[in-house]
């Protein structure tokens, strides 16, 4: 007599279908499965994937239905496995959801390498920018100042021409001559790298003004941006920001090959700013 795999109802022969649960019935009782939840899915792809990967994994026996779950007051997929395999349909779950982890890790990885490459190349220059080598001379004279101070208070101090109320005067003095050490320097080192950030900015600015003049005598920047062939009236600013700065650093790229491309992006975007605000 044939049986319910689901609800275990015997039924008459000739009866194919069960009459409660909606699914065909076996002529064998042990062809009967004892169904248990093992999860439940929001959407059918996810549902798909996990049944798949579980026949991939060597279980034939799993089903699903679509229920209503109080808790999130939706409709969910819930997907059954035969009680006997649920151990295993437990583990291969556990490695279903891991191996979904690492993708999604990956995936987040690999967007945020491509938003990293994307600002990189179109990473500028402040054109005509000293604020660094201010700060480098801030640096330097304050530093180099306090710490002349406190070398001199620790001499002073060892030597005893300063007495204090510290018990140990030497320790004192030493710790005063560390301090004022590692005060000058980082002066001698900020020192050090004013001249060589005088000479890049220098040059950073010869070679944007180089780019600028260069353009200008060759181009009409007011009809430049409207003479591109992919230029349509009434394109979003930023499709045509980047359009235009990839012509722009493509071209100038060509006349200019021996100027980093930070410079490249530099005499670019700023020619872009002008084009904007002359249309």
């Amino acid at each position: 007599m044939p049986w319910c795999p689901k609800c275990s109802c015997e039924y008459e022969d000739g009866v194919l279908r069960c009459a409660d649960c909606d699914v065909d019935l076996v002529s064998r009782e042990e062809d009967i499965v004892d169904w248990q939840l093992l999860v439940k899915a929001k959407r059918q792809e996810d549902a798909d994937e996990v049944m798949d990967y579980l026949k991939y994994s060597g279980m034939e026996k799993v089903n699903h239905e679509v229920v209503e779950d109080e808790e999130m007051e939706e409709s969910m997929i819930a997907i059954y496995v035969s009680a006997k395999d649920m151990e295993k349909a437990r583990k291969c779950l556990k490695g279903y959801m891991m191996s979904k982890a690492v993708e999604k890790q990956e995936a987040e990885a690999e967007q945020e390498d491509d938003e990293e490459e994307i600002v990189n190349a179109y990473e500028t220059e402040n054109f005509q920018d000293d604020t660094l080598v201010k700060d480098l001379k801030s640096s330097t004279y304050t530093f180099g100042i306090v710490g002349v101070a406190l070398l001199i208070a620790s001499v002073l101090t060892f030597t005893e021409v300063i007495t204090i109320s510290f018990s140990d005067r030497y320790l004192f003095s030493g710790l005063m001559l560390v301090i004022a050490l590692s005060f000058i320097g980082v002066a001698i080192h900020s020192g050090k790298r004013i001249s060589s950030e005088t000479a890049h900015m220098t040059n950073r600015d010869q070679s944007i003004s180089d780019m600028l003049s260069w353009f200008e005598t060759n181009h009409d920047p007011q009809s430049y941006l409207t003479a591109s062939a992919w230029y349509q009236e009434g394109m979003d600013e930023g499709a045509i920001y980047y359009k235009m700065m990839d012509q722009l650093k493509e071209e100038m790229s060509k006349q200019f090959p021996d100027k980093e491309q930070k410079i490249v992006n530099s005499a670019a975007e700023i020619i872009f700013e002008k084009m904007m605000n002359d249309r």
